[in-house]
């Protein structure tokens, strides 16, 4: 069938379609995360649903996994970890979180052996995305050192055609429970990073940390915090308690010329309510005429 509008127009395309994926907790072989979850199970159905997506032909540019990917650094976590996704097909941008090991982090999955803190940068067409390592090393909450600031800015003195995505580990909103306000980004970082992008032609900030997709803005750029592929942080938690569910997420991000989607996908179970092929959306187009 032909999709249309109200108005008769074909409906608007993305020009780029990204994966945000974080927090997948990988942990030592036969470990389980928090002595419950099965981490590479949960980060498998999220991957699942990507390769069904690919295989059924919808458009997909990049995988983006924001933060904590192992646990405890393990050097064969990490190596599962590209065995899962890179299979996919296309560019992986890899963040770094304060569970990783940055050290192992960069020889495993860069290919480098830096100490300090790298800018990466992965290019789509004309669309650039930038990934910060916002860690601490035996540290929990994140900073973003002035040196490496420096070097977002840098590099976002040369603008890129379709403009820029910032990624980071500990997002720069606020946390959804008091024990995660513990290990949030420092306030100056967070308004350190806001001064740096405002002005340049970053669209979209996205993180991960909190094990819950949020959203919300530093100064005028949008934020999109991706959830945990294996828990669910539970804001509405009893007071005094952190909770979190056996429920896994990642966020498709659609870029547009002149907007960006961010659509939470949910990989817990949930059972279908309705599937209907084209002859079942045709029907109910023909009942609901745009024109009566």
């Amino acid at each position: 069938m032909s999709w249309t509008t109200p108005d008769g127009s074909a409906p608007l395309r993305p020009t780029h379609v990204l994966a945000h994926l974080s927090d997948s907790h990988l942990t030592s072989a036969g470990v389980r995360y928090n002595q419950v979850l099965d981490a590479d199970a949960a980060l498998d159905r999220a991957v699942a649903v990507l390769r069904s997506a690919v295989a059924d032909g919808r458009p997909l540019d990049a995988v983006i996994l924001s933060g904590d990917l192992t646990d405890t650094g393990d050097p064969d976590a990490y190596r599962r970890l590209r065995a899962a996704v890179e299979p996919l097909g296309v560019p992986v941008l890899y963040a770094t979180g304060n569970h990783d090991v940055r050290t192992e982090f960069h020889r495993s999955l860069l290919g480098r052996g830096d100490e300090g803190p790298v800018l990466q940068s992965v290019q789509v067409g004309g669309l650039r995305m930038l990934a910060l390592d916002s860690t601490i090393p035996g540290a929990g909450h994140g900073r973003l050192t002035a040196e490496h600031l420096a070097e977002l800015t840098a590099a976002l003195a040369d603008p890129a055609p379709e403009g820029t995505i910032v990624v980071l580990h500990h997002a720069p909103l606020p946390p959804p429970s008091p024990l995660l306000s513990y290990f949030a980004l420092e306030a100056a970082s967070r308004i350190a990073l806001r001064d740096a992008i405002a002005g340049t032609d970053v669209r979209l900030v996205l993180a991960g940390h909190h094990h819950l997709a949020q959203s919300g803005t530093l100064g005028a750029i949008p934020v999109a915090v991706a959830g945990s592929t294996a828990i669910r942080t539970d804001p509405l938690a009893p007071n005094g308690h952190e909770r979190t569910w056996a429920s896994g997420s990642f966020n498709l991000v659609q870029v547009y010329p002149d907007t960006i989607t961010v659509s939470v996908i949910p990989v817990d179970g949930a059972a279908p309510v309705f599937d209907l092929d084209a002859a079942g959306c045709q029907a109910v187009i023909d009942a609901h005429p745009t024109r009566p």
